[in-house]
């Protein structure tokens, strides 16, 4: 049996020493994807290789046109164009993983899926932006937040149970704000992350997250609002690696938080991503520049913060300066 790695190939019989090593290459490889990803381009894989084996073509290795033809169809089965990029990303980690050229980087790749993404727009499949939870929008939650839910059953909170839950929903939605927390970093959140200043602010430590693969951690800033949100719902007798909101992942904060708005009558599909994308949205309208804003919210480019924020830009573009309507 040969070791195959990013670093080339050897042969299980040699020495002890090496054999060491070459597992250490192996182990320190799979650590430069998380789990969740590795999971979902193993999934993605299946489908290409069951796909090729059905259409009668080599899957390991793969030809270039393969993998075009594979994108075609699926984006005729419907798939959105991300979905179609996860597709492409797990091919080229698979080859890469067994060592043989990428057919997933061929230029004729590329160009099939910038056409395939530009279809999905003019047919109207292009992905559904999150509603924009602004400031405005937080205050309405605030004002509803501690109201009595009826939920599915028709069964009515108690005043008890509306004020907890309320008070959660509150420190949730803004600290997500401040801190520009993507939805999983929200579920991460432990009392051990939450630092309590002097001033009456507050700061947040992220462990890792999306743009951070290197796990270097960031440490955010919380205002005095947010932070008073977060001291409420603050217990001495909590565990200091218990979830500050008592969230288990993504989902459930998303969830709530479009549970949240519904019940504050905003209208919109919110949320995990719509704190990021209402605070981009204020941040700008508030004559931060984009690059600014790209930093807070940790983005790797200011391609998203820039179309979060596109109607704020177009405000401040050459023609409303030129009317004087900036």
């Amino acid at each position: 049996m040969r070791y195959r790695t990013a670093l080339g190939t050897s042969d299980r019989a040699a020495p002890g020493l090496r054999e060491r090593h070459i597992r250490g290459v192996m182990d320190a490889e799979q650590d430069s994807y998380s789990a969740s990803t590795r999971r979902n381009y193993a999934g993605a894989w299946r489908q290409f290789a069951r796909w090729s084996e059905r259409e009668g073509f080599d899957a390991l290795p793969a030809k270039p046109e393969t993998v075009a033809a594979y994108l075609a169809e699926r984006a005729n089965d419907g798939l959105s164009p991300a979905s179609l990029r996860m597709d492409r990303a797990a091919i080229r980690y698979r080859h890469s993983e067994a060592g043989h050229a990428n057919p997933a980087d061929n230029e004729g790749v590329r160009r099939v899926l910038r056409g395939l993404t530009r279809r999905a727009a003019w047919e109207g499949r292009a992905p559904k932006q999150a509603a924009a939870l602004t400031a405005k929008a937080l205050e309405a939650i605030r004002s509803t937040a501690h109201l009595r839910r009826t939920g599915p059953g028709g069964r009515t909170e108690g005043t008890r149970t509306a004020r907890r839950r309320g008070r959660v929903d509150v420190a949730l939605i803004s600290v997500m704000r401040d801190a520009m927390l993507r939805r999983s970093e929200a579920a991460a959140l432990t009392w051990a992350d939450v630092e309590f200043r002097s001033d009456g602010s507050a700061r947040v430590n992220v462990r890792r997250s999306k743009s951070d693969q290197d796990g270097n951690g960031a440490t955010l800033y919380v205002g005095r609002a947010a932070a008073t949100a977060l001291q409420a719902i603050y217990s001495p007798d909590a565990s200091l690696e218990s979830p500050v909101f008592g969230l288990r992942s993504g989902r459930a904060v998303s969830n709530r938080i479009a549970k949240a708005a519904r019940a504050a009558g905003l209208v919109g599909r919110f949320s995990g991503h719509s704190p990021r994308i209402g605070m981009a949205r204020d941040l700008v309208a508030d004559g931060a520049g984009v690059a600014a804003v790209q930093v807070a919210g940790r983005w790797a480019s200011p391609q998203m913060p820039s179309y979060y924020a596109r109607a704020e830009l177009a405000g401040d573009g050459a023609v409303a300066r030129f009317y004087g309507e900036e």
